[in-house]
């Protein structure tokens, strides 16, 4: 028996179906990429605990994907495995009535908005309200997860609404929504590598803006314990649709937000009236529309690369690399990817 039917037998003994070539632009948000050589959904973090397990012990490389919406696949594929992160249970650890606010990530991120949309007359604070810890494992989506958590009068999440992610995604990324990054909820969480099982708090992340300590480490994220509210969920469930709708603007066939937004300083060397990469690459850059084979810069929104339906991901890498070579030819500014 070869090695590779070897692994291939040892993933059945895990997974209900394991597929072989799974063309990885149909689990994508921005549609590109090529095939992952293995592939298999999880419906248990046990499930993937035991795949890296074999995925180690045949030195198969090993991918976990949640929602795949901030993620370019390179046309090449992926030589290894691909597990589908569907884990998503979830269940109250703790009730603490007493007021604790969350301690918020320290970050290049303070902005009531931008050219496109804004917080503004949405804004308002349920830290008042008593705290109650959630724990959630990683592969939980959040358009369910909000429902679920208003309908048990748990509220802390909305400002995340209408962005396709998962709990491990929204932890690998500190990702943000409104005026909040998902670190300022974590607390602790569970951790998978080499084997091994560790809890961590949320000082071992070292968050920062689309930043955590997980780009280096690699490490598994299993659940996550989140400070969340017993707030008012029917306010906060109408602040998620709000919120939701102003952003519809947002092209839904893309990898999200390619570049970061500028730093406070190079707004302010470039006397500009908003940080928002958008806002550069369309009214400074004029970028927007921009077409490198079926890859175009979002006339809805410019800090976005949208698949126009036969997008490679050389294409995309290609108009990437024309929005940062011209805003260092022009402006002088290094753009950090997302």
């Amino acid at each position: 028996m070869s090695s590779e039917a070897d692994f291939f037998r040892s993933l059945e003994h895990i997974f209900s179906a394991v597929k072989t070539d799974e063309p990885l632009a149909a689990h994508t948000t921005l549609g590109v990429g090529g095939g992952a050589n293995f592939f298999a959904t999880a419906q248990t973090t046990e499930q993937i605990m035991r795949a890296a397990n074999v995925c180690a012990s045949h030195g198969m490389p090993m991918l976990v994907l949640g929602c795949g919406s901030n993620l370019i696949v390179s046309d090449h594929g992926f030589a290894g495995l691909v597990v589908k992160n569907r884990a998503a249970g979830w269940h109250v650890l703790e009730e603490m009535p007493e007021e604790k606010p969350g301690e918020k990530t320290p970050a290049r991120f303070e902005t009531v908005g931008n050219a496109y949309y804004s917080t503004a007359g949405l804004r308002y604070s349920d830290l008042h309200a008593p705290a109650v810890r959630v724990r959630i494992e990683s592969g939980a989506r959040f358009a369910p997860l909000l429902k679920a958590l208003f309908r048990n009068g748990i509220t802390g999440l909305q400002w995340f609404a209408g962005i396709p992610a998962t709990v491990g995604g929204a932890t690998y990324m500190n990702m943000h929504g409104g005026e909040f990054f998902f670190g300022d909820f974590v607390e602790n969480a569970l951790l998978f590598s080499d084997g091994i099982v560790k809890q961590v708090d949320h000082d071992y992340f070292q968050f920062d803006y689309d930043w955590s300590i997980l780009h280096q480490s690699r490490e598994i994220v299993l659940s996550v314990d989140l400070l969340l509210r017993r707030g008012d969920a029917t306010r906060a469930r109408k602040l998620a649709r709000d919120w939701a709708r102003r952003k519809a603007i947002q092209p839904q066939k893309s990898a999200g937000c390619i570049f970061q937004n500028l730093t406070p300083a190079d707004q302010a060397r470039l006397g500009l009236p908003t940080p928002s990469i958008g806002y550069v690459i369309d009214k400074v850059l004029h970028l927007k529309g921009r077409q490198i084979g079926g890859a175009v810069i979002s006339t809805r929104h410019a800090a976005f690369i949208e698949n126009s339906g036969r997008a490679t991901a050389a294409d995309v890498f290609r108009l990437t690399q024309l929005i940062r070579e011209t805003a260092k030819k022009q402006l002088e500014v290094d753009l950090k990817p997302e």
